[in-house]
């Protein structure tokens, strides 16, 4: 009976050291994890950025949409407002 109880923790002992060396000479164990290399253009918006530009002539405000994503104006200058220019100068 003492024969078979020692062959048995023997047994766990081999099996638990042989799975210890199974795990660490594993290839995910020992592969060293890197980061991606940065690029450049790494955010990459979904849809274009597109605002309003904004320019007085004389006493009229006008606006006018600009696509900074491909820096080309969209459409033509529409007029918004006559605007009055504080100091009374004109500007």
């Amino acid at each position: 009976m003492k024969h078979k109880r020692v062959t048995r923790k023997l047994a766990a002992i081999a099996g638990a050291l042989c799975l210890s060396l199974v795990i660490l000479a594993s290839p995910i164990a020992s592969t060293p994890v890197q980061a991606a290399p940065p690029q450049d253009d790494a955010a990459m918006p979904l849809s274009d950025y597109i605002e309003w530009r904004f320019k007085i002539e004389g006493h009229s405000l006008y606006r006018r949409l600009f696509n900074y994503s491909t820096a080309e104006w969209i459409g033509e200058w529409e007029y918004v407002m006559e605007i009055k220019l504080k100091g009374g100068g004109n500007h």
